[in-house]
């Protein structure tokens, strides 16, 4: 989730400096629409997932006409799956998205006028998020069925420019390739924090909610107590607990302008 910032969604695409923390956010509303969104059309351990970060913020389920972008593309989509041949169905899909919505062409540049002035200006950009979000819920495309995994960037901008530089077969394999290492590489991060917390905690008196509550710590960012208890539903005085033996272990600390509860290794990054 962490590749699918609201930040990075809207019709500017340019992710903030926050874009690393999906929870610990001001965009309130923003996030809790994407999350809602996620919710209703992911398969159940990505839904999951999105409903369990409103949980931890306190948030229910909203609706938007924002993303019906989305949901124009993921329906297409469904239409053209299953599929033994992930990229000609992307193609197709594209095709279908470039030539029948009118939301995901993405031309030139356009002129208006401004103060009296006639200038000409870049056109606003497409809806090639909506594209991504669609594409990313759905992981069966390369055959993974219902896996918790998400592949961010598959429908870059670029593919829905009016007059591609390159093929289009080429950039898309393009962005592929750069969605596969980016999903490498988050997986290669996860299972060194799931072995690594694995290790501190053996032998450790802890709760037994500790190992989950540093699943969640190193999959989402910094929590508060609070966030957390609610996300892994457990009472407040249980993540405490949590926390403290992850304190314990040195997997958390406390981060000292807000109290949340940071991944150690988080800490150190920063500080070098």
């Amino acid at each position: 989730m962490r590749s699918y910032v609201f930040d990075n969604l809207g019709p500017e695409h340019n992710p903030g400096p926050e874009a690393q923390e999906l929870v610990r956010t001001w965009h309130s509303e923003e996030r809790r629409q994407f999350l809602s969104w996620i919710s209703r059309r992911a398969p159940p351990p990505l839904a999951k997932a999105a409903r369990q970060v409103m949980a931890a913020k306190s948030q229910t389920e909203g609706f938007t006409s924002a993303f019906e972008a989305a949901d124009s593309a993921l329906a297409r989509l469904d239409t053209l799956l299953p599929s033994s041949d992930a990229i000609s169905t992307l193609l197709e899909w594209l095709d279908e998205l470039r030539t029948e919505e009118l939301d995901f062409l993405e031309g030139g540049s356009e002129v208006v006028q401004v103060g009296g002035m006639v200038i000409t200006r870049p056109a606003p950009r497409s809806a090639a998020w909506a594209a991504s979000l669609a594409a990313a819920v759905r992981p069966h495309l390369f055959g993974l069925g219902s896996a918790p995994l998400t592949f961010a960037g598959l429908m870059p901008r670029v593919l829905f420019r009016e007059r591609p530089e390159e093929p289009l077969p080429a950039l898309l394999r393009a962005a592929l390739q750069a969605a596969f290492v980016t999903a490498e590489e988050d997986l290669r991060a996860m299972h060194k924090a799931t072995t690594l917390g694995d290790k501190a905690l053996t032998g450790l008196y802890a709760s037994s909610s500790a190992p989950r509550a540093w699943r969640i710590i190193a999959s989402l960012g910094p929590l508060t107590r609070s966030e957390l208890a609610r996300g892994l539903g457990v009472t407040k005085r249980t993540a405490s607990q949590s926390v403290g033996a992850l304190e314990e272990a040195g997997l958390v600390i406390l981060r000292p302008s807000d109290r949340a509860i940071l991944p150690a290794s988080a800490d150190r990054a920063l500080r070098e």
